[in-house]
């Protein structure tokens, strides 16, 4: 694979900043082809633990950029990303639309079972460099957008729905709030 082949830095590039893969889930894994597959991350100490996908950017989704989707939580809540990732990804598949940065993603039940996670804001990853969210070829054009899912609760979406999603991310901020757990309470 030569440098200048599109997307060529894109397992690199995940793994500098989310850890290695050490785990995959192929896109044939519920039988069909659902389109793409799954990469599972985990940073070098183990607490953190990524679910992103691989091969979104290869369907025919309307988008300003090819996109693939990213949800980082704490290593033992690996259930919540994967379900998280997975059903984002079907949502995006299914309406062939990409998503945007600071949508507001509500599920019509709880998303994560036992917990007040009722949907995702896509946003920048919000503890990576800022470099993360672009993967750029090696000339230096963008080549692909990371979109990251931030687990968020009934309250808080129906916040950002109200108020903005700015006005949501100031809460979390004010509040010091751990955007990496999929099981925490309500900022809002």
């Amino acid at each position: 694979m030569s440098a200048t082949e599109k997307y060529s830095g894109f397992l690199d590039h995940i793994q500098s900043y989310l850890g290695p893969v050490r785990e995959t889930e192929p896109p044939t894994v519920t039988g069909g082809n659902r389109g793409y597959a799954l990469f599972f991350c985990r940073t070098p100490d183990d607490d953190l633990l990524s679910v992103v996908t691989n091969g979104l950017r290869f369907q025919p989704i309307t988008a300003v950029l090819p996109q693939e989707l990213v949800c980082t939580v704490h290593s033992v809540q690996r259930k919540a990303a994967h379900l998280i990732t997975a059903l984002t990804a079907e949502v995006v598949m299914k309406g062939r639309r990409g998503l945007a940065l600071e949508q507001v993603i509500p599920s019509p039940g709880p998303l994560v079972p036992d917990s007040d996670i009722g949907g995702v804001i896509a946003a920048a990853h919000p503890y990576a460099d800022d470099e993360f969210d672009m993967l750029r070829s090696a000339e230096g054009a963008v080549e692909l957008q990371l979109i990251t899912l931030i687990p968020a609760t009934t309250g808080e979406l129906l916040y950002a729905e109200r108020h903005g999603t700015g006005a949501l991310f100031e809460q979390w901020e004010t509040r010091e709030t751990d955007l990496l757990d999929a099981f925490r309470r309500s900022a809002v």
